[in-house]
């Protein structure tokens, strides 16, 4: 008998139900207008808990608002925190950057879940 170590490499994810992405957002349309300016965000209802679309200064980022860590349990969602420069976690209050979906604070060690952006003629194509 032996013990398999569970590897974390092979899929961090695999918590996380994988729901198929493929979201338009109009930019120039009002419920978009937070991602105008830098650090500005919105919340789609998409995903498996919900996505976070964030603008830095040369590029939009989108995220998985269902955390990696404790992903089995229900407060395991982040939110943009008030300076916008975080997503904070419920269940433990770990915060992840919004630059890059990577741990800032906290016992977690995988980054948040993140699709691809492009962006095209003032459309934001969020997919995976």
């Amino acid at each position: 008998m032996s013990c398999k170590k569970k590897d974390n490499n092979i899929n961090q994810y695999e918590d996380i139900p994988q729901i198929g992405i493929n979201v338009y957002l109009q930019l120039d349309q009002p419920a978009y207008f937070n991602l105008s300016a830098i650090g500005g965000y919105v919340y789609l209802n998409e995903g498996s808990r919900g996505i976070i679309v964030y603008r830095t200064i040369d590029a939009y980022k989108a995220y998985e608002r269902h955390s990696p860590y404790r992903s089995s349990e229900d407060c395991a969602v982040v939110s943009v925190d008030s300076s916008a420069i975080f997503a904070t976690e419920e269940c433990d209050g770990i915060q992840y950057y919004l630059t890059d979906g990577t741990v800032a604070t906290g016992n977690a060690t995988v980054p948040l879940l993140q699709y691809q952006t492009r962006e095209s003629q003032g459309s934001l194509h969020v997919f995976n």
